[in-house]
């Protein structure tokens, strides 16, 4: 790992403050974490999360339009 310096403004600086003691991490993990979120490579992460979950409701029968006509009663589809 290397060590680098950066300046911040009041503003964020209180912002990530605040978010270090709610989260329970450093303000240097936030950081960090938020780069790496922000990284070219966090579209393969989201597929990779997403496809753990495709599929979950294939061995349901369910009837879409009726559903969601269902949870519309009070509009017109």
């Amino acid at each position: 790992m290397r060590r680098t310096q950066i300046y911040l403004d009041e503003t964020l600086y209180d912002y990530l403050k605040h978010e270090s003691e709610a989260r329970k991490k450093t303000i240097s993990d936030i950081i960090r974490e938020n780069i790496r979120n922000s990284m070219p490579g966090n579209a393969d992460r989201i597929i990779q999360s997403a496809s753990k979950v495709y599929g979950v409701w294939k061995d349901k029968e369910i009837d879409v339009d009726a559903y969601v006509r269902g949870t519309r009663r009070d509009r017109k589809i």
